[in-house]
């Protein structure tokens, strides 16, 4: 039998008010996905900064301290349970923040951002907010984060609960910054 996965997906900081995004697919492999800081790393970096390339502008570089913030914060997520943006309170400059929740070990660190890297499928240029080809900003707000113009360094971390793998990237400068026009 197959078993559904359920990976939920949001963005900060302009998506603070956003409802999580959802999306069910089969897990046809039940064997766990591979993991490891290393493989975190370059996945990552490769994914975002293919995306970037794709829609031309310059890379990221990998942030060992936002890295560092983003496993606080998906330790956290994990622990508790909970799935909702870090409200950084008194965190100056803000980070953006990208976050994935799903099945424990069914996700490989490229399936978990290429759902968020996948919603360029939504994406039209315009001013942000208005991005989206539904009109609905939430449904590429992971990916304007990655593609942002002025972000230039990102650092992730994946923990896990019983149940769920949760994966927190975090960007400097922060992205999705309502005004901006995006091509």
């Amino acid at each position: 039998m197959r078993a559904l996965l359920t990976g939920l997906a949001l963005l900060l900081p302009a998506a603070l008010a956003a409802s999580p995004q959802t999306a069910t697919i089969p897990w046809a492999d039940q064997r766990p996905a591979p993991r490891g800081n290393q493989l975190l790393r370059s996945t990552m970096i490769s994914a975002h900064n293919e995306a970037r390339r794709q829609y031309g502008v310059g890379p990221l570089v990998w942030d060992e301290g936002l890295a560092r913030d983003a496993s606080v914060y998906a330790l956290y997520l994990a622990r508790t349970g909970r799935f909702e943006h870090d409200p950084q309170a008194g965190r100056r400059p803000p980070e953006g923040e990208n976050l994935f929740m799903g099945t424990r070990s069914a996700y490989t660190y490229g399936d978990m951002i290429g759902l968020l890297i996948d919603e360029r499928r939504f994406y039209r240029p315009g001013r942000f907010p208005a991005v989206s080809r539904t009109g609905d900003w939430s449904q590429v707000a992971h990916y304007t984060q990655i593609i942002w113009p002025t972000s230039q360094r990102v650092g992730c971390a994946t923990a896990a609960n019983r149940t769920n793998d949760y994966l927190v990237c975090r960007y400097l400068p922060a992205g999705n910054v309502v005004g901006t026009v995006l091509r």
